[in-house]
């Protein structure tokens, strides 16, 4: 598989991902390091979820040691969120961290972690580029008991008295989720994302009308289309929205569809730094989440 316009043969990379319990953490690591020259690998550890990812972080191991790749364990908390903002900003600023050096494994990496990295790559003025491998399949169902929703660390918008509130969320398969974030931001005005296509039976698991009944009777929804896959039109669809929106609403955005919609949504941010981000963790996750790894990547750079 030849590296991405992105990407050189000529740089050894380091490579940054968060353990997760999906086939395609392990499987991420190891496609990557067949494509591009990694010389080390800042695996992130989440300790709340280590009941999972056990397993991956073995062979993981057995990976790096088979391949020569320096491994540093960062350890976090998913639920102590000023220290995993602080230890992100760590891994930005460590000197060994340069300027198209770096690359994120965004496969399995919580959303608030994505932003995070951003976020402090545009403080060090550097380009991170990003990597992101989608499953062969989802499985029947991916998480339950949504958990009270969490806005970004420095990403909390800014509230105009007198506006009222308006939602958007980049809809997925759980409409907990969706019902969730309605209830807890209580917005006159909710606008749902449906992502657009048949791929992994999309269009059986993302159903808008669905969605819709999770939001009725607590506020008027409308809807639009967008397809996360490709980052450019969704963040012209994502701006027009928001443009549309922001003389009458404080606009509050939330990214539940596909991964790289957080990319998206990080992007138009930076035109409009007054919208708040948003994200609903989940207390359980399926551990059949997903099975196998897409064989071609999609490869690119983070907003910068």
């Amino acid at each position: 598989m030849a590296p991405s316009t992105f990407l050189s043969n000529k740089i050894k990379y380091n490579l940054i991902s968060v353990l997760g319990w999906e086939e395609r953490c392990y499987l991420g690591v190891m496609k990557t390091s067949g494509i591009i020259s990694v010389s080390k690998l800042v695996l992130l550890v989440f300790k709340d979820y280590l009941k999972y990812t056990s397993s991956n972080l073995g062979r993981i191991k057995e990976l790096c040691l088979e391949k020569r790749i320096e491994l540093q364990i960062v350890e976090l908390s998913y639920s102590r969120t000023a220290d995993a903002w602080s230890q992100i900003g760590s891994i930005i600023e460590h000197p060994a961290v340069k300027k198209e050096n770096s690359i994120l494994d965004v496969s399995t990496m919580p959303r608030e972690t994505i932003w995070s990295f951003i976020f402090f790559a545009r403080k060090k003025n550097i380009e991170l580029r990003f990597i992101y491998f989608k499953p062969l399949h989802y499985g029947d169902w991916l998480c339950k008991e949504p958990d009270k929703p969490r806005l970004l660390y420095k990403h909390s918008g800014v509230a105009e008295f007198g506006k009222s509130t308006a939602l958007i969320i980049l809809t997925g398969f759980d409409y907990d989720r969706t019902s969730q974030l309605v209830r807890f931001y209580e917005p006159s005005l909710t606008v749902l994302g449906i992502q657009k296509g048949i791929q992994f039976d999309n269009q059986q698991r993302n159903i808008q009308d669905q969605h819709a009944a999770e939001c009725k009777g607590q506020t008027t929804v409308s809807f639009f289309e967008i397809d996360a896959y490709d980052l450019r039109a969704a963040s012209a669809i994502l701006d027009d929205q928001i443009k549309r929106l922001k003389p009458d609403y404080n606009i509050i955005v939330s990214s539940l569809g596909p991964k790289l919609s957080a990319i998206s949504i990080y992007d138009v941010f930076l035109t409009h730094p007054e919208i708040a981000l948003t994200y609903v963790p989940t207390k359980e996750y399926n551990l059949s989440y997903s099975t196998g790894i897409d064989l071609e990547p999609i490869i690119g750079i983070l907003p910068a």
